[in-house]
């Protein structure tokens, strides 16, 4: 097992694919890591393979849109650990890559799981990432959300542009930036990362990048030193990416 750092790591949304990379990246380490998954057995599977990768790890059931597994969420990290370190936003759907229009129910239910459940976990945990030294919350965003990006890329990737995705993780890029000017009178740094196209359930297998170098931005910002942290950015592999 990895010698452990005393930090204290959450990652929602991370029984499979880029958050259970970062788990085990973490892992490895030294980080404690605790992983969210919405189905119980899931979340016991992925977590088995990271103890047997020698990490120290734990699950916790968490539908990210109810307010009492939120709550049942905090109660367990302050019994269990008194404090978490790190919150790493990594839960996200995607429903509109399905070949059928988007409605406004799709988009609704993109913005409840995308965009309000990291800003109330994030908000359920402040009171412990206060006691921390080195409290850091990272959201898992996309270039996909860059207004930027489209106006000058649209031809290359406003085939990839769902109203409810983009329009999802541009509002996590203002909430990150929102929450990195409150939230740092209370000594918590908040960043967003741009993981890439990734080979994932979501990404798909036409995606160009492997699972654990979509894992490396978040894993970067969760370890670069408090002195480098690029508080309210939205980067991508040690770059900063426009909003």
């Amino acid at each position: 097992m990895a010698t452990k750092n005393g930090k204290v790591v959450l990652i929602t949304g991370a029984n499979k694919g880029l958050g259970k990379e970062i788990g085990r990246q973490l892992g490895a380490l030294g980080y404690t890591v605790v992983i969210t998954a919405r189905d119980e057995q899931a979340g016991g599977a992925a977590v088995a393979e990271l103890v047997a990768a020698g990490c120290d790890a734990h699950t916790v059931r968490l539908e990210v849109t109810n307010p009492d597994h939120i709550a049942s969420l905090v109660s367990y990290l302050e019994t269990t650990f008194g404090k978490l370190d790190v919150l790493v936003n990594n839960a996200g759907i995607a429903l509109e890559w399905d070949g059928k229009p988007t409605n406004a129910d799709k988009i609704r239910r993109t913005l409840e799981v995308n965009l309000i459940a990291p800003y109330a976990i994030t908000e359920a945990l402040v009171p412990l990432l206060s006691r921390s030294d080195d409290a850091r919350v990272i959201n898992q965003s996309s270039m996909l959300g860059s207004m930027g990006a489209a106006e000058s890329m649209w031809e290359e990737i406003g085939g990839f542009m769902a109203v409810g995705y983009s329009t999802s993780k541009a509002g996590l890029d203002m909430l990150t930036l929102i929450q990195s000017k409150t939230l740092a009178s209370k000594g918590i740094a908040v960043a967003a990362a741009h993981p890439g196209w990734v080979k994932t359930d979501l990404g798909s297998q036409a995606a160009p990048m492997e699972v654990d170098e979509g894992a490396s931005t978040a894993v970067e910002l969760v370890t670069i030193t408090r002195e480098q942290f690029p508080h309210g950015q939205l980067r991508h592999k040690g770059e900063r990416m426009p909003w």
